[in-house]
């Protein structure tokens, strides 16, 4: 009996240790992207419609309180789910921005997910969009 509780124990650690990996190159690749380009705010990797990671620049002051965040992130998973049905007309949609007076929003979508940007509102969102691509990173 006592076996058999080490082993699931020992598969458990295992288990979480695997996540915690994940957890960390996710966030890693978070940072790379925010080293990018100082007009970058806050980059998340959302996942089944929730935030798996994200990093923020240092410099600045969240726009939105966490529950706001929250729904902003959800928010950008609804609307690229919208998108897939438009798919087979018209092709697989590889990025949207939402343009505001305060922050410029950039989703980019992923095989796995979504990579999901803030910028300051005159960001150059299409050389910020080529530097990820050339990144030599899973995301």
């Amino acid at each position: 009996m006592a076996v058999v509780r080490a082993i699931e124990l020992n598969l458990l650690f295992e288990n979480v240790m695997l996540e915690l990996t994940q957890s960390f190159k996710q966030m890693d690749s978070c940072m790379q992207v925010l080293g990018l380009d100082i007009s970058i705010r806050f980059v998340g990797r959302i996942k089944d419609r929730k935030l798996v990671s994200f990093a923020r620049q240092q410099h600045t002051t969240p726009l939105l309180d966490e529950e706001l965040s929250n729904m902003a992130h959800y928010q950008a998973s609804i609307k690229a789910s919208w998108e897939d049905m438009f798919n087979e007309s018209l092709g697989k949609t590889n990025w949207m921005i939402t343009s505001k007076e305060k922050v410029k929003l950039i989703t980019l979508f992923l095989d796995d997910g979504l990579l999901i940007l803030s910028t300051e509102p005159d960001s150059n969102h299409d050389a910020i969009i080529k530097k990820i691509k050339s990144l030599n990173v899973k995301l």
